[in-house]
């Protein structure tokens, strides 16, 4: 019984991904923005910044006490328009009136860990910037081609739920952080009904596509 609830937990959660992965706009006219690459051990990293997700209404709530939650998700897209991997990161910021600082835990494929800093601006430099993540592992299973990143990022997300699954798949990626083909292609006709109406309202969203690269034997350009 316990497992047959671990499985239908681990199903809901591809489900919900699944969806969201849709929900990353691909569309011609999304807008771009430049991203940081660099291959090293077979693994894509990226950097770039985001701190135009907190708008100076989210600065005001920071210093409430209340947590502040952002999720950052990460499509490989291939020319064609395909989803090749899908990467994510949790990130919960909560300032302590006591102890007054701001407490920050990040969760994603590396684990989760914690810090403490004293100024907003310092908490929105760690929550604000993806530094040299590792968004596509094992890229040598990847076709040579022409590849871009379509990024999603939302500040305290509506659903709680699609924060638990992503947070869920985070922890217990199965087989590989970024395979999403074989997951999700099983599971991507019961999307339609089980469609959590609560994704894409957020306090605020930051959605992009990065420039196009190339990955192949020479790495990424």
């Amino acid at each position: 019984m316990i497992a047959s609830r671990a499985i239908f937990r681990f199903i809901a959660a591809l489900i919900v991904i699944a969806f969201v992965v849709a929900a990353i706009p691909a569309h011609a006219g999304a807008r771009k923005r430049k991203v940081g690459l660099k291959i090293g051990a077979g693994t894509l990293y990226t950097t770039f910044s985001y701190k135009d997700a907190f708008t100076k209404s989210i600065l005001k709530k920071l210093d409430s006490g209340l947590p502040t939650k952002l999720v950052a998700q990460v499509v490989l897209e291939s020319r064609k328009g395909k989803s090749i991997t899908y990467w994510a990161r949790s990130i919960e910021i909560v300032y302590d009136l006591w102890e007054e600082h701001f407490a920050i835990t990040v969760q994603d494929g590396r684990g989760r860990r914690s810090t403490k800093v004293k100024t907003a601006a310092e908490a929105v430099k760690i929550a604000g910037i993806l530094w040299r993540a590792p968004v596509v592992a094992n890229i040598s299973g990847l076709k040579p081609g022409v590849y871009r990143l379509r990024v999603l990022v939302e500040v305290n997300p509506v659903s709680e739920e699609m924060v638990r699954n992503i947070q869920r798949w985070i922890s217990k990626p199965r087989g590989g952080h970024g395979d999403i083909e074989a997951r999700s292609n099983f599971f991507g006709s019961f999307v339609g009904h089980f469609v959590d109406r609560g994704i894409g309202k957020a306090d605020k969203t930051v959605s992009f596509r990065s420039q196009w690269f190339t990955l192949g034997e020479q790495g990424a350009k």
